[in-house]
């Protein structure tokens, strides 16, 4: 038994304290728990007494479930306790709800979803952890979440997700275009579930900006490629981040190799400056020189500048050949857009850019010069041409 805490944490959630805003609610069932929540369940007294004070605090806005070792006893305990639910029913000022250890198929899982969670406007953000998902609690799930027409951020980690499960989860929630984060580290799916993110990513009404797929040790050279090739037409995503030691997923410098060809499309200056200047982190530590710099370039804020960068970095040679038509109108902008490359300093300038600016400026100025000649030649002087008038005369 732990009562310590519990009747401290209680009595802030029953007045209401406005500086507790986050509660971890565990139960211990007479075992040591992993962790310590902030409120202890022991039995159905304390969950009644809980669910009553939440149902009227009004400054609560994350909430933790934790059923630790004993699960389904708490469930059931849980599933039997009708002023909980009520109390957790009325609650309006949760905006994100994570549970662990939970299943889905019955019981206060099920509950939870189906009573709380679905068609709650408050609801931003859920979050799933080592939570059974078969015999139909991806279907219940995906009910619940997408019928909350606020939510933003979905967590579904070590839930022991599969293609089969996660492809039909997400197609289930291509509607959800406020969704801004979705996390789905620790599991276990492939290619099918990659080419179904693919299908979120090449949404336009899509709005995701980071994607978790760390621990998915089947993800591959394959799948890099389709997601890579989602982001040639995604410029909101910033993060997909795969692991932070490359020993965790099967990617292959092919498949980085990929990510740095959307990053930086070098076959010619148009490409480079339409390429995806927007990711800019893919949680890998190990990554290629040139793959680690476009994606500290990516961290600037001006995608023109981000652009320019790539350009002058990227290319030897910007040919002027098509500008030579206006004679030297052009030239005069030309220096000036060289010259606006060095300030402000964008993110990733290094010394070496400076004298990269200047040698590439001075060669499109030789390639006026050499292009228009005569341009470049002095007029004669007045004086000069009155000598060769009396001269003649």
């Amino acid at each position: 038994m732990y009562p310590a805490t519990s009747p401290i944490k209680l009595s802030r959630v029953q007045r209401n304290d406005p500086t507790l805003t986050e509660l971890d609610l565990a139960y211990i069932g007479g075992f040591t728990p992993e962790k310590v929540g902030d409120y202890l369940i022991n039995d159905s007294t304390d969950l009644t007494m809980f669910g009553e004070a939440i149902g009227t605090n009004t400054n609560l806005r994350r909430l933790i479930i934790s059923t630790m070792c004993v699960a389904q006893e708490f469930a059931d305990m849980a599933a039997n306790n009708g002023a909980f639910f009520e109390g957790f029913k009325r609650s309006t000022s949760i905006r994100e709800l994570c549970l662990e250890r939970c299943d889905f198929s019955g019981g206060m899982g099920r509950d939870i979803l189906n009573g709380f969670v679905a068609n709650n406007s408050n609801i931003t953000g859920i979050g799933l952890k080592e939570c059974a998902l078969g015999n139909g609690g991806a279907t219940i799930l995906l009910s619940a979440v997408t019928r909350c027409t606020n939510l933003e951020d979905i967590m579904l980690a070590g839930c022991d997700i599969d293609d089969d499960i996660l492809v039909g989860f997400v197609q289930g929630i291509r509607g959800l275009h406020q969704l801004r984060t979705l996390d789905l580290h620790w599991n276990n799916f492939g290619r099918a579930s990659c080419e179904a993110l693919a299908t979120l990513l090449q949404d336009p009404n899509g709005n995701l900006t980071w994607i978790g797929l760390e621990k998915n040790r089947t993800i591959d050279d394959n799948c890099a490629t389709v997601l890579t090739n989602s982001l040639k037409v995604n410029c909101k995503l910033e993060s997909l981040c795969f692991s932070f030691s490359s020993n965790n997923i099967a990617i292959t410098d092919n498949g980085w190799d990929a990510f740095s060809q959307v990053l930086c499309n070098t076959s010619n200056v148009n490409a480079t400056y339409l390429s995806n200047h927007t990711p800019n982190n893919l949680n890998v530590g190990n990554l290629t020189t040139n793959l680690l710099s476009l994606l500290e370039l990516n961290g600037g804020t001006n995608n023109n500048q981000i652009a320019t960068q790539k350009i002058l970095r990227h290319h030897t040679h910007l040919d002027m050949e098509p500008f030579l038509e206006w004679d030297l109108k052009v030239l005069p902008l030309a220096v000036s857009w060289f010259d606006r490359r060095l300030f402000p300093k964008p993110r990733g300038y290094s010394q070496n850019n400076k004298s990269n600016v200047d040698a590439k400026k001075l060669s499109t100025i030789y390639q006026f010069v050499i292009a228009l000649p005569m341009m470049f030649v002095p007029p004669p002087s007045k004086e000069t041409n009155k000598r060769k008038i009396g001269e003649v005369s």
